[in-house]
């Protein structure tokens, strides 16, 4: 808070009684010039009528503007300078310069008080916003710490579905097995897209697709197939809410590519993800098997699945057949609004 002391004389005497001792000096020509208008008339001097013109018009006039000039004076020298440096108070605590360094010891008391009122209010508003600040660099961290060990703890669930995987003998239950650790694998990445990212509130949709892509065409043992993948994709900045569902979009779109339309050796992958204004569109297509027909997704889990998310997101889902071979398996839905 700013100290201030009265110190003395001047500086203990209040505003009114200021003003009122400022306004009569400032008005004190007035009269004095009237005193001498009136000497002139008595004296009946020759060429009297242009002096009773010069009492009666100059000397009034002449007094008005001496006694404007003074209040004008008094009111920018004791009101209007005080006034000015008390707004600078609110922003030298704001740029974090000392408020005290703004002198009040000349001011009147009224204001001398008021300036420390407005210090003390700038300062609890500064103590408070880096409170504020602490608060919310707190917040980040353990939003990525909670993000983080959610992630840890997912990769946890997918070794241990790895493990029972490799024990099962049945090749339905282990496929069964492989997409659920798909799933399982897109989620953990998306945990690790937000604790890694600058924003806890969005992720860069291109950099994420990327990754899952590569995630996703993998085999068990690490190994690449083979497959070639063309990617398209528009820049978005894309919120966690809108982001799992699309991303569980692209692992059972590209999950039911790799067991029907890819080969054994590989094949052709095109993910292309287009935004047109208030509508946004992802369409995964493979290039198919030679001489095998393009096999639509049926009314199993995936489709379910795949339905499911398109409605989450408020979107459609459709699937084509392509004429070459292969099938595209189409996703359009409002587009997302980034986080500000």
């Amino acid at each position: 808070m700013t100290q201030t002391t009265s110190g003395g004389g001047w500086g203990s005497v209040s505003l009114g009684v200021r003003l009122a001792v400022l306004f009569a000096i400032a008005l004190l020509p007035a009269p004095l010039l009237s005193l001498a208008a009136s000497a002139l008339i008595l004296g009946r001097t020759p060429g009297a009528a242009s002096t009773m013109w010069l009492v009666g018009v100059g000397l009034p006039a002449l007094g008005f503007v001496i006694a404007l000039g003074g209040l004008l004076i008094v009111a920018d020298r004791e009101v209007l300078g005080w006034i000015a440096r008390l707004r600078g108070v609110p922003g030298r605590r704001d740029g974090g310069e000392a408020a005290v360094s703004v002198s009040f010891a000349a001011a009147p008391p009224e204001l001398r008080e008021l300036a420390e009122g407005v210090d003390a209010m700038a300062a609890a508003i500064v103590a408070r916003d880096h409170a504020l600040s602490e608060n919310l660099i707190q917040r980040d961290g353990l939003l990525r710490e909670i993000h983080h060990r959610v992630k840890n703890n997912l990769q946890v669930i997918s070794s241990l579905l790895n493990l029972q995987q490799r024990a099962l003998t049945d090749p339905a239950a282990r496929a069964a097995m492989s997409d659920t650790r798909q799933r399982i694998a897109a989620l953990a990445l998306i945990y690790r897209a937000l604790y890694e990212g600058a924003d806890l509130r969005k992720v860069d949709l291109a950099d994420f697709l990327e990754e899952l892509i590569g995630q996703l065409i993998m085999t068990d043992t690490g190994q690449s197939p083979g497959i070639r993948t063309e990617l398209a994709i528009d820049a978005l900045t894309i919120d966690p809410d809108h982001l799992a569902p699309l991303a569980l979009f692209a692992v059972e779109a590209i999950t039911n590519a790799k067991k029907h339309g890819l080969t054994e050796v590989g094949g052709r992958l095109a993910v292309n993800f287009s935004v047109r204004g208030a509508e946004a569109e992802l369409a995964i297509t493979d290039s198919g098997r030679p001489g095998s027909p393009a096999v639509v997704v049926g009314e199993g889990v995936g489709r379910t699945l795949m339905s499911a998310f398109a409605r989450q997101l408020g979107g459609e889902v459709s699937f084509c057949p392509q004429t070459g071979g292969g099938l595209t398996a189409r996703l359009t839905f409002p587009t997302p609004a980034a986080a500000p």
